[in-house]
């Protein structure tokens, strides 16, 4: 995990998760932020200057990421109603991946067979019409899915996302969600429903832009 993982507001940061002092971890943050403005090749994250540092150990390391893992999916609501046990599970087949501020990282057309839950951040949802002009959608927050909707066009994206600000993710491949998609039917139900809504958000929004 990055400095930023630490530091910024929000909730379910790796440093909640992490069994050191808070010196340590202050340390390793000052660590990165000076490795930063010294022409360094690598910008460790926080997690990995701690293990290197012989703070923590890489089992330890890993038992974190996976109970913040944990945590962040259970945020989401298409995954609320699973345990601790499913969850932790269901925590292997998701990775984390961030962007800045302004990065449109799903392209209206592309495909990417991924879902994504904002783990913190915001990203807004939006179309273009015929000349070219953007037509917002809505507006997605911390907890929240992204990409559900091409679960059902063979991951073919149906709208861009573009971060507001920097975003942080958990990103799972639609191959490995769709054994709870479709057979356990809490996740099946609180998926359907999602994808219910955000049809109702993007027919809303196509039709205020026509009678415009």
């Amino acid at each position: 995990m990055a400095a930023d993982d630490l530091n910024d507001t929000g909730e379910h940061k790796i440093g909640e998760y992490l069994a050191v002092s808070k010196g340590a971890v202050n340390n390793a943050v000052e660590k990165q932020f000076h490795s930063s403005f010294t022409g360094a090749t690598e910008n460790k994250r926080i997690g990995e200057l701690l293990v290197e540092e012989g703070v923590m150990t890489q089992e330890e390391l890993d038992n974190s990421i996976r109970k913040q893992r944990v945590a962040r999916l259970m945020a989401c609501p298409i995954f609320a109603t699973l345990s601790s046990t499913e969850l932790a599970a269901m925590s292997k087949l998701f990775t984390e991946v961030g962007y800045p501020a302004n990065e449109t990282f799903i392209i209206q057309g592309e495909e990417d067979p991924s879902l994504y839950i904002i783990a913190y951040g915001l990203v807004e949802v939006f179309r273009l019409d015929n000349a070219g002009n953007e037509i917002p959608i809505a507006k997605v927050g911390a907890g929240e899915p992204i990409g559900e909707m091409g679960y059902f066009t063979g991951g073919v994206r149906t709208a861009y996302v573009r971060t507001l600000e920097t975003t942080q993710f958990l990103k799972g491949q639609y191959k490995d969600l769709t054994d709870y998609f479709e057979n356990v039917p809490r996740v099946a139900l609180a998926f359907a429903t999602v994808v219910e809504l955000r049809k109702k958000e993007m027919e809303q929004s196509l039709s205020e832009d026509n009678d415009d």
